[in-house]
């Protein structure tokens, strides 16, 4: 490892060790001296996460990862109130939610891992909707390799072979997780369905979780936990490189919030401003500067930072995957609750000509009953309600827990500059530290209703088809369920007028500044969105390398 150039701290300063910012710098550990800094707390001990998510009361996505001091001062928001500050009245609340704390928000995602397919990086050219992407699926398909082999990835290379036009130049590192039962029982109830004119098939779903031991970590168990912790780390988190950076030399502050990126008159950022959970304000250099602090705080940052902003989008275009979900009873038991949420899904309406009308959408059938619609206790209250209680309660439970079914849909929405993050103007709206809370406007258009109206229908003919019993679509009352899946912010695009970063990830404005994950998405097809945000981490980490070459003039 080389000492960094005398004028600088660093070589490389990344701001955020989730994911992405984690495998940037595992990855360029041997181009000089690196420096991780993540404004929430360092990595707990997995157990003890485990125990706290098992004492929660209220049991979400951020119940595990309670932190008295990341709470206060690099909170961690868990539903659409408190930290993100609803802009208006016509704004619907803003839903998805992250984690700020070494590893990011892998820590409590759910591990699907499809790749984005190929229509979806020509959205504009294709069906005259949303805008082009400034590469294309071949520009980035040996990156989902890379991608796919760094994080564990386990699917089935033949079945997904080029789907929807997707070609694979590689297995994936591993066999797919094994179906539940559930996914049996439908995949052969269904039988030749064919809607829309698609023959309707379950597929297994790519996921970063493990079906065998890999990479040193175990096989899947079965905890059924995925979602808010994995107990073993069978599902990939960011953590994994994070300690793998460490051990390659790189070093990480946590508990270290950038409040400020200052440039120089060249547009080079040349300080950044780091505030301690004690108030206390330090100042680093570096060669390159990686912000990968996911699509919120990246471009809140960039707003704090009153840097230039030619395109005049940091903020702008802010989208998740609107989802629903439609329930049923099965007209067999098929034992739900056992093993990872969701293991199939159906994918054959991620593309087609009506993308010209409404927004595609994918399919996952769950494995956990009906999963956020209604669980398992809310069914022995209506019994009991009913006045059913002792054996009958027993009895009735059981019939229905082990007949539970259900699909979500996750849709897709077009970028809207309206959809979008402020700074709020209200100077009572700051977190601990002073620094101003993210103003959040979030709407849904016609197209993405139209696109989620029809998933549900198809969910019903499904259910339906395959002799369900009380088949019923359910949406939010403000008509979406929020994915998780907070993308855009920060575009990338060929030119500075219309987009924030260039296809490498490389700020307009700033030409040792990099942006990573899922903010730089122009559209957000129907994909989870963490393998194309680690596919694109590998191009910028080229990009880099090649900027920190003796030779490159790319920072002179």
């Amino acid at each position: 490892m080389s000492a960094p150039s005398p004028e600088y701290d660093y070589d490389v300063i990344i701001i955020g060790a989730g994911v992405c910012g984690a495998i940037a710098a595992a990855e360029l550990a041997s181009c000089g001296r690196v420096l991780i800094l993540e404004a929430g707390p360092d990595t707990a001990d997995r157990m003890d996460l485990v125990a706290s998510y098992a004492r929660a009361v209220n049991k979400n996505p951020g119940s595990p990862y309670r932190d008295p001091d990341g709470d206060k001062y690099a909170p961690t928001p868990d539903n659409s109130e408190g930290y993100y500050v609803k802009d208006g009245a016509d704004s619907l609340p803003f839903k998805s939610t992250y984690v700020r704390r070494s590893g990011g928000s892998t820590w409590h995602f759910l591990g699907n891992t499809p790749r984005f397919v190929p229509s979806d990086f020509m959205l504009c050219d294709l069906y005259k909707k949303g805008v082009n992407w400034p590469l294309r699926y071949d520009d980035l398909e040996e990156d989902y390799c890379r991608a796919e082999e760094a994080m564990g990835v386990s699917g089935d290379h033949d079945q997904l072979q080029g789907l929807l036009q997707a070609k694979r130049s590689r297995p994936f590192p591993m066999t797919h997780v094994w179906e539940s039962y559930s996914d049996r029982v439908i995949g052969q109830r269904l039988n030749g369905l064919v809607i829309d004119g698609v023959k309707v098939e379950l597929l297994s779903t790519p996921q970063a979780r493990n079906s065998r031991p890999y990479d040193g970590r175990p096989a899947c168990a079965g905890n059924s936990s995925c979602v808010p912790i994995c107990p073993i780390q069978a599902k990939y988190d960011g953590t994994v490189h994070v300690r793998k950076a460490v051990a390659a030399g790189v070093e990480v502050r946590t508990r270290s919030v950038v409040f400020k990126l200052e440039a120089d008159d060249t547009g080079k950022i040349q300080h950044v401003h780091v505030r301690s959970y004690e108030g206390v304000d330090t100042v680093f250099t570096g060669r390159i500067v990686v912000l990968a602090a996911h699509a919120i705080e990246s471009a809140r940052l960039l707003l704090l930072s009153e840097l230039p902003n030619s395109s005049g989008l940091i903020g702008c275009n802010l989208m998740d995957h609107l989802q629903g979900a439609v329930v049923c009873l099965a007209p067999e038991p098929v034992y739900g609750f056992r093993g990872p949420p969701t293991t199939s899904g159906i994918d054959h309406f991620r593309d087609g000509e009506f993308r010209s009308e409404r927004a595609a959408f994918r399919l996952s059938l769950g494995n956990d009953g009906w999963g956020r619609t209604a669980s398992p206790a809310d069914v022995l209250k209506k019994l009991t309600d009913a006045g059913i209680v002792g054996s009958r309660m027993r009895e009735l439970a059981e019939w229905r827990l082990v007949r539970q079914l259900r699909f979500s849909f996750s849709t897709e929405m077009l970028p809207k500059t309206h959809n979008r993050i402020i700074l709020d103007p209200d100077p009572e709206q700051k977190d601990a530290l002073g620094l101003r809370k993210p103003r959040i406007h979030f709407e849904m258009d016609a197209y993405s209703r139209a696109g989620m109206e029809h998933a549900g229908k198809v969910c019903e003919k499904i259910f339906k088809h395959c002799g369900g019993d009380e088949v019923t679509i359910t949406v939010a009352r403000d008509g979406y369920n929020a994915a998780g899946h907070i993308m855009g912010t920060l575009r990338m695009g060929e030119k500075k007028s219309d987009s924030v970063v260039d296809r490498d990830g490389r700020a307009h404005d700033h030409s040792n500044l990099f942006v990573l994950g899922a903010s730089v998405f122009p559209t957000c097809g129907t994909g989870n969105p963490t393998l194309t945000a680690v596919a694109l981490t590998y191009r910028s980490v080229r990009a880099i390398k090649a900027a920190l070459a003796p030779e490159s003039a790319v920072l002179s």
